[in-house]
Formats: C-alpha cells, structure tokens, sequence
C-alpha cells in the first residue's frame, strides 16, 4: 500500500497519473462511506471519512476492517491538519477522525509521501 497526501491541489493525483502510469480507469473517487477496492488508486479519502463523521460512522474503525482490501493500493488523501482549528465541531471532529486514519494508513503503507506544489517528499520507503 502507498500513500500521497498533501494540501488540496498540490497535484497529487497528476503526480500519481505521471509518475505511476495510472489511467483515470484505475482511479475511485470517493464520494459516499465505502470504497471500491476493484480500483487501484482510491482518491479522496478525506472525503469519505467526511461523509462518515456527518453520518456519525467511524472511519477508523472502517479502514481497520478493510486493511486487506487496501494492499497494493495507492491511496490519496488531503492534508486537512493544517491551520486554525475549526469553529463547527463536525470539522473538528473530521479533523480529527483524518488524522487518527492517517496515522493508521501510514504505519501500515510501505510508502508515504507528502506531495507539496506537485513536488514529492518521500517520508516513508520500505
């Protein structure tokens, strides 16, 4: 499992579709509480664990049920730990939920890298 994450639009996903080969086929885009696992690349997970946290459903706990699913994916997810501390609790509480995934998703991956105005900063490379 591989994961890139970094700020909205910092080009993560055409880093991914350049470096990788990746067809925009191989990509799901996260838009709902569940995953299609038959894609290669799963986008947006920030996203779903939005969606969850509205729903009051725990994304953790979630990709902790689903962790065999994920080998051998790439994963992308927006940075969203950064700035003020937002106002409305569901934000916070999304702040939050993405973090605690995040730290799951980053043990777990063989690679990690942060994507930074379209330029790679590998943190982790097993």
């Amino acid at each position: 499992m591989e994961l890139y994450f970094g700020g909205a639009y910092n080009g993560k996903l055409r880093y991914i579709k350049e470096i990788l080969n990746i067809n925009d086929e191989d990509i799901f885009y996260c838009s709902s509480g569940e995953i299609d696992f038959s894609k290669k690349v799963i986008s947006g997970i920030d996203k779903l664990i939005y969606n969850n946290t509205l729903e009051g459903k725990s994304s953790l706990i979630y990709f902790k049920e689903n962790l065999h699913n994920l080998r051998g994916k790439i994963l992308i997810c927006d940075d969203i730990s950064s700035g003020i501390v937002p106002i409305e609790k569901e934000d916070r509480k999304w702040r939050e939920e993405t973090g605690r995934v995040l730290q799951l998703l980053t043990k777990e991956s063989n690679k990690v890298c942060r994507i930074f105005c379209g330029l790679p900063m590998v943190l982790k490379d097993e």
